[in-house]
């Protein structure tokens, strides 16, 4: 016991070692870590802080001189001359306007004091036709005698010039940190700088001069053409700085600009050094309780050992259960311990008073002794069944059985048993056993030849009881489903099993005719006429029954497994009607079924011979006036299934798992395709199956696939539908967020026919959301799917999501979801799905000709469409 003890300070003793390296390692790459990002965070909050302040300023300052603008048109006196000539002359910051001037956008011109400045033909109408833009006059005008660079405010042609240096500079006091700053655009101009040094327009040029490599410029690109902040580690000046990037982006102007700040490094640390004084401290309380646990968990195991050490003495010296029997089967005596559980013995005088289990009825007692077979006993002790299992040794005089307690290994075998043939919910018999009392009618002629019936019911609204009530609540009603089946089969020779979840059977045996089955049928169709109370919720219950009448003599081959089928066959087309809930099996449903192996096989030949392609439906922007993406769509070219709808070869493929390989093919045709029409700036969307989704290694797949295109970042459009999210929400959504990082945009199809929307909305990485047809279907004449309508898009441009609208097939029906708020539509009113070659002439004709277009009244057109 000694030497279990002292090996185990040791090893305590090293552990407390490791873990002090482990604990100064760890708060050493932690702290390190923590204070940048601490510091990083800290610059970016503060640098959003400066921009917020400059763009309440700008708007507070504009909108003063749109009042003047306003009032001096209002008065009809010229607003320039008035503005110069006012006693008290409008400030910005304190400061007066430069210059007052007009604008002609078109003539690409400005006058200021009678004299015209031409803008150069570099300079865009977006650099300076806007509400507030930053421009200086020899760069605008080619003017070198005014380098200055001013903001300038325009209100319908007028424009007020004011210095942008001290404007800038009045929100760039900092007291605790000092900084350098740019000012530029997401075009990539300088518009302002402290003293950053070098004279060259263009930021990333000088960043090129300054030495930084492409790879960190590229970096930046991917920020500024993402409107994000971020910070980023540089060495400035021979000092390790941080490089701040923070986007001020305001409705003043379409340009987005960047505030670019420069931090010495050393000087943010230090000024967030408590932070590293909190951090030791947390780690230093850490340390300190596994210390304390360790060392309690040291004495706990301590005591452990003393308490292993004693069981092993104890089971050491106790004697297994032991029975000395003479050649015979008499018994000679027990061992105490057996003895102690047994009670009296006196009832045991021959081994055969004992219940051996599993022992052949030709077997006598004396052959197993001599043969010396080990054996199971069964015995009741105290209300309770216990098992034995003995070894036979010979011995002098006759045999010792040496036996254990297996109770907790015989027990789980028959709870084993019980879970194969029974259903754990409602404790009915399960398929194994209708299929066993299906051979044991097969066995017997005179049984087989009686009227036998094996009907198959199924509760189709159990899916939805399961996720509205939960599925404790289903549990429950399944219990009670079972009993009104059970209700209903009173009087009946029948019974009752509970194939899988939602799903019973009912085997008739030896019934008078098969016409019972009828009155069966109605009977327990009545009972469910009514809703079904549970949790003071009323439940109404749509039950489809298929019925197999067992006739063997009608068929040549007919087992237990062809009639359980053939019911099921019975109860899928009772489950397609929406007529009659329950029908009896005809050899005609064989021959459906047939059809559809049929096509299975040729679905499988379809995937080796490359009988795939891709139709595209294009989506086209009202407020653009031009087709804007196309929606993929997958079509088998096998004549024989020309006729039918894609949806059923594209279930069947689901279902048997051909989907995966499927996809795979559609995934490269549907790249290949927009690699082709990237030239005319639109995207493609693709369906992905649930089965995809869900597959290991889809999102890899996917990525690859993508870079092996060399395809733009957001020209493929991932459609999802939200109906197979119920199941598979967790599991999907990290997924669509890769994905959605590597340049993917993910639309979510069939919108408003699942559960529970907006739940998605809030936690899926969605970029659109499709309208499901079957609210455009009647939105000329049913007011709930024109408010169902307005009602999507404005939730979607309320959380910034696009929309698309499916199955616009008229002229009404794209002007009332234009009205609604949808701009993007899809459907035949632009063309069905059609070849590639067929999309190249629709974006011809819409997009470059302008042949097509859709008639949208101009009253109608969104503020967007009119600019």
């Amino acid at each position: 016991m000694k030497r279990y003890t002292i090996k185990l300070g040791i090893a305590f003793i090293l552990s407390y070692i490791l873990l002090m390296v482990v604990v100064v390692f760890a708060y050493t790459q932690i702290s390190e870590n923590f204070m940048m990002n601490q510091a990083k965070s800290y610059l970016v909050k503060s640098g959003e802080t400066v921009t917020k302040t400059i763009e309440m300023q700008l708007i507070y300052d504009y909108d003063k001189f749109e009042e003047k603008i306003e009032m001096y048109e209002t008065l009809g006196v010229d607003p320039v001359e008035s503005l110069k000539t006012e006693t008290v002359p409008l400030e910005v910051l304190d400061r007066a306007y430069t210059y007052y001037g007009a604008i002609d956008v078109d003539q690409r011109s400005l006058i200021i004091d009678g004299n015209t400045y031409n803008f150069v033909d570099s300079y865009q109408a977006q650099d300076f036709d806007q509400k507030v833009a930053f421009y200086s006059f020899n760069r605008a005008f080619g003017t070198s005698s005014l380098p200055t660079m001013y903001g300038v405010f325009k209100v319908n042609q007028y424009v007020a010039f004011f210095e942008l240096e001290p404007y800038i500079n009045h929100f760039m006091t900092t007291e605790a940190i000092e900084n350098e700053f740019v000012l530029m655009g997401d075009e990539n101009t300088i518009y302002l700088t402290s003293h950053f040094g070098g004279t060259e327009e263009l930021f990333y040029n000088y960043l090129r001069d300054s030495g930084y490599s492409e790879d960190f410029i590229d970096s930046v690109k991917d920020v500024v053409v993402n409107h994000e902040a971020d910070i980023f580690n540089l060495n400035f000046l021979g000092t390790e700085s941080l490089l701040a990037f923070v986007p001020i982006e305001f409705s003043l102007s379409t340009r987005v600009f960047y505030l670019v700040q420069i931090y010495e490094e050393t000087l943010v640390i230090d000024s967030l050094s408590y932070l590293s004084q909190t951090l030791w401290a947390l780690f230093a309380v850490i340390f300190v309780l596994f210390s304390v646990t360790l060392i309690v968990l040291y004495k706990i195991l301590e005591q452990k050992i003393h308490d292993i050490e004693n069981a092993r003495l104890s089971l050491y010296y106790t004697k297994p259960f032991i029975i000395k029997v003479r050649k015979n089967g008499r018994i000679k005596s027990f061992n105490k311990a057996l003895k102690n559980l047994l009670g009296k013995t006196d009832r045991f005088k021959y081994l055969m008073d004992f219940n051996i289990k599993d022992v052949p009825e030709e077997t006598t007692v004396e052959e197993m002794l001599q043969r010396q077979k080990s054996f199971t006993v069964v015995l009741e002790i105290a209300d309770d069944v216990k098992y034995f299992h003995f070894v036979t040794t010979r011995s002098s005089g006759g045999f010792i059985l040496v036996g254990d307690d297996i109770s907790h290994i015989e027990g789980r075998f028959d709870e084993y048993q019980k879970l194969a043939l029974y259903n754990p919910i409602t404790n009915l018999p399960n398929q194994n056993v209708v299929l066993a009392d299906l051979a044991e009618i097969f066995k017997d002629e005179e049984k087989l030849a009686q009227y036998n019936v094996l009907a198959m019911f199924d509760i189709v609204s159990f899916s939805k009881i399961n996720l509205v009530l939960g599925e404790e609540s289903g549990d429950r009603f399944l219990k009670l489903m079972a009993e009104l089946a059970n209700e209903s089969l009173e009087g009946y020779p029948a019974k009752l099993y509970n194939i899988k979840q939602d799903q019973f059977a009912v085997l008739f045996r030896g019934i008078d005719s098969f016409n019972w089955i009828k009155s069966w049928v109605e009977l327990f169709l009545q009972k469910l006429d009514k809703p079904i109370t549970m949790d003071r919720n009323f439940l109404n219950v749509d039950v489809k029954i298929g019925i197999f009448n067992i006739e063997s003599q009608r068929y040549e081959i007919l087992t237990p497994e062809i009639s359980l089928e053939n019911a099921k066959l019975a109860l899928n087309h009772a489950k397609e009607s929406t007529v009659n809930p329950s029908f009896t099996y005809d050899v005609s449903l064989s021959l459906v079924a047939s059809r559809e192996q049929r096509m299975e096989i040729d679905l499988a030949n379809a995937i080796t011979n490359q009988e795939f392609q891709m139709a595209l439906q294009a989506q086209y922007s009202n407020d653009l006036e031009r087709i804007v993406g196309f929606e993929a769509l997958i079509r088998w070219t096998n004549p024989k299934y020309s006729s039918e709808s894609p949806l059923k070869f594209i279930q069947m493929a689901e279902k048997n798992n051909m989907i995966v390989d499927i996809g795979r093919i559609a995934l490269h045709e549907t790249f290949m395709i927009a690699k082709e029409l990237e030239p005319y700036n639109v995207h493609i969307s693709l369906n992905i199956s649930p089965v995809q989704m869900l597959q290991a290694g889809f999102v890899n797949e996917v990525m690859t696939v993508f870079d092996q295109y060399d395809l733009k970042k957001g020209s493929i459009s991932l459609e999802i539908t939200e109906t197979f999210l119920i199941d598979s929400f967790e599991l999907v959504i990290n997924k669509l967020n890769i994905l959605k990082r590597h340049g993917f945009n993910i639309h979510l199809d069939d919108f408003g026919t699942g559960y529970s929307s907006l739940q998605y909305l809030r936690d899926l990485p969605v970029n659109t959301i499709k309208i499901d047809k079957a609210f455009i279907d009647d939105i000329e004449r049913d007011v709930h799917s024109k408010a169902i309508v307005t009602m999507i898009s404005s939730l979607a441009k309320n959380i910034n999501l696009d929309v698309i609208a499916e199955g616009i097939e008229t002229e009404k029906q794209n002007q009332l979801v234009y009205k609604a708020g949808c701009n993007v539509i899809q459907g035949y009113i632009i063309s069905p799905p059609v070849p590639k070659e067929k999309a190249i002439e629709l974006i011809k004709a819409y997009n470059i000709d302008k042949t097509k277009t859709l008639q949208i009244p101009k009253t109608m057109r969104s503020k967007e469409a009119k600019r």
